[in-house]
């Protein structure tokens, strides 16, 4: 349904108020541009709207309103320039889940030989790190994700949302105990890789030969605790130049991800 405002009543708002409508009238069209009649409906409604900013008392959003009309939104590019300008105005600061998917996500191809990788994340505590994660793996063609202790599940709202929808194209458990977890997935064959910024951790680049793996991943600001890098069978690190000594475990999981995932391409 079209953001509907009176006139009267759009007069009455602020400069901040009237740039907040704006754009989520304008956001929502972008949304359901594909719906012809809600489409057209809605951008007479803005217009309208608009036009009734002539008599707006603050001069700025005098202008703006006749800017936008001088140049009407009458296709999506133009519509896209328009709320980015927008946005520019709002300051608005965009997240990951604000975005659309494109049309370049091709939800006919399937992945059937994924990488021989699995993911180990083991007590994270951001839905966001977990749901960004979810999203590297399931586009690397990663195994199976394997979330233990107290990371949140994408059953988590802010973990669904943040991995937009491709928890639900890649395999993915819940292990309470971590340690269990690495044990299964020792039994089955897969060398396990633990991530932590320890003295004597093995470069990531150093790692030239692998079969299926397992990358573990731990919290975020206390790492990995001593079990289960014991129970690891090697520690890795990726090295950095800088001054910081750590990455965001989003970051480090997706160049841990993406290196192996190379390795094992340039051995098989």
């Amino acid at each position: 349904m079209a953001i509907e405002i009176p006139n009267k009543a759009f007069l009455s708002f602020s400069y901040k108020q009237c740039i907040n409508t704006l754009y989520r009238a304008f956001k929502q069209v972008d949304d359901k541009w594909d719906n012809e009649s809600l489409r057209l409906n809605s951008l007479e409604i803005l217009e309208n709207n608009l036009v009734a900013l002539k008599s707006h008392e603050d001069e700025a959003l005098i202008g703006l309103g006749q800017e936008i009309l001088s140049d009407f939104p009458s296709t999506r590019p133009k519509l896209q320039d328009l709320l980015m300008k927008l946005e520019r105005i709002e300051n608005k600061d965009l997240k990951d889940s604000d975005f659309l998917i494109t049309t370049e996500d091709d939800f006919a191809k399937i992945n059937d030989e994924p990488n021989p990788i699995h993911l180990v994340l083991d007590n994270l505590r951001s839905s966001f790190n977990v749901g960004s994660l979810f999203r590297t793996a399931e586009a690397i063609g990663i195994k199976e994700v394997h979330l233990c202790g107290y990371t949140p599940t994408p059953e988590n709202s802010k973990t669904a949302k943040s991995a937009l929808g491709t928890d639900k194209w890649i395999k993915w458990s819940y292990w309470e105990s971590s340690l269990d977890c690495i044990d299964a997935l020792k039994e089955r064959g897969a060398s396990i890789y633990a991530f932590e910024t320890e003295k004597n951790a093995k470069a990531l680049e150093e790692v030239r030969e692998i079969r299926e793996c397992a990358i573990v991943l731990g919290n975020e600001r206390y790492g990995l605790n001593e079990s289960v890098l014991n129970r690891s069978d090697e520690i890795l690190k990726i090295r950095l130049d800088g001054k910081k000594n750590s990455l965001n475990v989003g970051t480090c999981g997706a160049i841990a991800m993406y290196h192996m995932a190379r390795v094992q391409r340039e051995n098989k």
